[in-house]
């Protein structure tokens, strides 16, 4: 049995869902055709034993008048589903990777620009002109002294 690249029981999995779709019965042969066609052979009695052991596994099996049929059951179709939903869970967790490291890069970089700018600002001399020194003046003037001895826990002082 010779193929590239696959997996022979996803691709009789999805052979038996198509003809689930199509709601078609298929035989031993219309399978074995199917795979052919997607790259695998079966020259060797292993190789047939193996397309048999997948078509019991995941047909129902029955005999008609003149030949056997069969579609795919149950157990088979939820393999192929959770096989297909592992695949989205795998994807999903690989962008969300990939999200966390680009958000991750940003706060790094908004750090070291933080750090940046605040090294510039602190590096900085500061000049306060007479009209800021007027207003700071003020406001030290119109407050009071605090005696925390005069005053209960709780209450609030008034500056004004």
């Amino acid at each position: 049995m010779k193929k590239k690249q696959g997996n022979i029981y996803l691709d009789a999995l999805e052979y038996g869902e198509e003809q689930l779709e199509k709601r078609k019965t298929t035989t031993f042969g219309g399978l074995q055709k199917y795979l052919e066609g997607r790259g695998y052979k079966f020259k060797t009695k292993q190789e047939e034993r193996l397309l048999w052991n997948i078509c019991r596994e995941t047909f129902h099996i029955y005999y008609g008048e003149h030949k056997v049929q069969s579609y795919l059951n149950i157990e088979g179709y939820f393999k192929l589903l959770e096989y297909r939903e592992l695949n989205e869970a795998r994807k999903s967790s690989r962008e969300a990777k990939t999200y966390a490291i680009v958000a991750i890069l940003i706060s790094f970089a908004a750090f070291i620009a933080s750090i940046y700018f605040s090294i510039m600002v602190l590096d900085q001399e500061i000049v306060i002109d007479n009209k800021q020194y007027g207003v700071i003046e003020n406001i030290w003037h119109k407050l009071e002294p605090i005696d925390f001895g005069k005053h209960n826990k709780g209450e609030f002082h008034n500056f004004r």
